[in-house]
């Protein structure tokens, strides 16, 4: 942390202390501010549109399924099905069965995972968003059966999460998504007859997580989507709260800050600078939502036009974009059901909001968010198959007909903490035939199992080169780096389908690492530069429905219907090759995670070269060929 950041965190203390926020029920914020209830509900329905008639059939019934599963206390966390209480226990995490502590929220260390398992399993089912289903489902039957649990659980958490009680005051960015969930179920509801009493305490608990939010904004080393997600809801709290100083001072902030973290986060290329592609879906939500209520500046919107078409170019043919970086699932307001997918129905919702060429569907879907918020689906879109180099962001894509190719060259994360980064420098992600086939591993865990956590964003568990079985990057803590490998590209001729990259992670080893695409044939050259007592290893992993064979001079890869054979040459005499798959539960290669929370065996090809073999300069080859 800078100087100035350490100044800020005390300086907060020291407030904290001197001039906590008032221990008062939310109908005391609501009346301590004066505004009148109906006329607020009243003009919230007309600055939040929605559309639930534009849902076409199918997605309605998904819907529809989804909040009937909630009605009987069925629900999914994180995949994997879990029968809630009614209503929930609000502190527990229902993988495990466990619950975390009551008691003052400063005195609760959420990153603890000896109490109930990682605080995500618990912080998710606050996000709220199961009360979001209960009301799209009222809003799509009109059956009150639906409204009437949703408010009973919303209530039931307000009265049992006062300001400053236990695990859900902890996270200024928690708060901010509910701020956003409660107005969507404020607007779902708004003619739902026993909805209008409780309008003091729901709109004095959105004023309360707005002070709150207000008071913790994520400052210096944390200001990574976390700030993006905060200054949204209090954008968004300044536009559809009673006009008066606090709406003032809330949404001139959280517009001000979000303009100028479009320009901090996202490079000019579009590339998002916590390197962590899962984390633009969930950006793009706050920044869609907070611009659906106010005109976008011009900047904000070049930004972010840029980032959907760096997706639309990563995209490969069937969809499925690269897991790079960190990737945790993390919605903000999903009105569309589990069949979605999130880049997708994102991207277009946000194209049509910037007027820009979304990414394709592959789903009805895909478009149920644009159906939502604008009543019509989006344009058709499309991927984009042209080879582009990303020089601020540090990536390349390449593309053949059959071939789409994805090359690292670019920095570990945002900031000094890097925090959502994987130790991938000069990593390749490969799709053949619109099938993902050299795949990055994924993230699985964050707090709760520092073991994988470490594994999955280690260098090991990447299509790259291991000097020494140390990574290329220190870790230092769960989102936290200490030593960063720098990495660069050095030249590049894309009519050639050519581009070389470098890093510094192993000096005074050196990587260099050239990717070449030409019609059927994938060619990758690494140039290794090492001391006579260093080992390397590649690992390259594929994709679970690929099986790989030894083969003469290489191996053999197949789905069953597409067969590519990979070649090497430049290998010294005595290298050693294995082929592993995962097993057990030691965080070793050979894992997918396909999801949060999620692992799954998949094949590793695994190729080590131990000293003294090594010359000043060594070249190996691998080709990998299509048939």
């Amino acid at each position: 942390m800078s100087l100035h950041e350490i100044a800020t965190r005390a300086l907060r203390a020291i407030r904290e202390r001197l001039a906590p926020l008032p221990k008062e029920p939310p109908e005391a914020t609501w009346q301590r501010y004066g505004f009148n209830a109906p006329q607020w509900l009243e003009a919230l329905v007309q600055q939040l549109s929605l559309h639930p008639h534009a849902m076409p059939d199918a997605e309605r019934e998904r819907l529809i399924s989804e909040a009937n599963a909630l009605m009987q206390g069925k629900w999914t966390l994180f995949g994997y099905p879990v029968q809630l209480d009614d209503p929930p226990c609000w502190n527990r995490n229902y993988l495990l069965g466990k619950d975390w502590i009551e008691a003052p929220a400063k005195q609760v260390d959420y990153r603890r995972n000896d109490i109930a398992g990682g605080v995500k399993y618990v912080w998710e089912l606050s996000r709220h968003q199961p009360l979001l289903r209960l009301a799209q489902a009222y809003a799509l039957t009109g059956d009150p059966r639906y409204a009437e649990k949703c408010l009973a659980w919303w209530l039931d958490w307000i009265k049992r999460n006062p300001r400053g009680w236990g695990i859900h005051w902890t996270s200024a960015l928690e708060h901010a998504i509910r701020v956003l969930v409660w107005f969507y179920c404020l607007r779902l509801l708004a003619d739902y007859a026993p909805l209008q009493p409780t309008l003091p305490k729901l709109g004095g608990a959105l004023i309360q997580h707005g002070e709150y939010i207000e008071r913790h904004l994520s400052p210096g080393s944390s200001a990574n989507n976390h700030l993006i997600g905060e200054v949204a809801a209090l954008a968004v709290l300044g536009n559809l709260l009673p006009e008066c100083r606090l709406a003032l001072r809330w949404r001139r902030v959280g517009y001000a800050i979000l303009e100028r973290e479009a320009l901090r986060q996202f490079y000019p290329d579009g590339v998002n600078a916590e390197q962590a592609f899962g984390y633009l879906p969930f950006v793009w939500e706050f920044y869609l939502h907070a611009y659906r209520l106010q005109s976008m500046p011009d900047a904000v919107r070049e930004r972010l036009m840029h980032s959907i078409e760096f997706v639309r170019n990563v995209m490969d043919a069937s969809g499925y974009v690269p897991q790079v970086g960190d990737e945790d699932e993390g919605t903000v307001v999903p009105l569309w059901s589990e069949s979605a997918d999130r880049h997708r129905v994102v991207g277009r919702v946000l194209a049509a909001l910037l007027e820009c060429e979304p990414p394709p569907a592959y789903h009805e879907a895909d478009d149920s968010l644009t159906c939502w918020l604008f009543g019509t689906p989006a344009t058709a879109g499309s991927r984009l198959t042209e080879s582009r180099l990303y020089p601020d962001g540090g990536y390349a894509v390449l593309h053949s007909p059959r071939w789409q190719v994805l090359f690292d060259a670019g920095p570990l994360g945002l900031g000094s903490l890097a925090a959502h980064g994987h130790a991938d420098a000069l990593s390749v992600w490969a799709s053949l035939d619109g099938k993902p086939l050299l795949i990055d591993t994924g993230t699985y865990a964050y707090h709760e199992d520092p073991a994988w956590r470490d594994h999955f964003r280690g260098t090991a568990a990447h299509n790259t080169v291991q000097i020494d079985d140390h990574n290329q990057s220190e870790i230092l803590g769960p989102f936290l780096w200490g030593h960063k490998a720098r990495a660069s590209f050095t030249s590049s001729d894309l009519t050639a389908g050519m581009v070389e990259g470098t890093h510094d992670g192993y000096l005074p080893d050196k990587h260099t690492r050239t990717v070449r695409l030409q019609g059927d044939t994938l060619e990758i050259r690494d140039t290794i530069t090492v001391d006579r007592g260093s080992r390397a290893t590649w690992y390259w992993h594929f994709h679970p429905r690929w099986t790989v064979q030894p083969a003469e001079n290489g191996w053999l890869i197949s789905d069953g219907e597409t067969v590519c054979r990979l070649t090497v040459e430049g290998l010294p005499a005595g290298a050693e090759s294995a082929l592993v798959q995962g097993k057990g539960d030691s965080p070793e290669v050979g894992w997918y995670s396909p999801r949060y929370g999620h692992r799954v065996p998949c094949t590793t090809l695994r190729v080590r070269i131990e000293p003294p073999p090594w010359g000043d300069d060594d070249i190996i080859v691998w080709r990998w060929t299509a048939h």
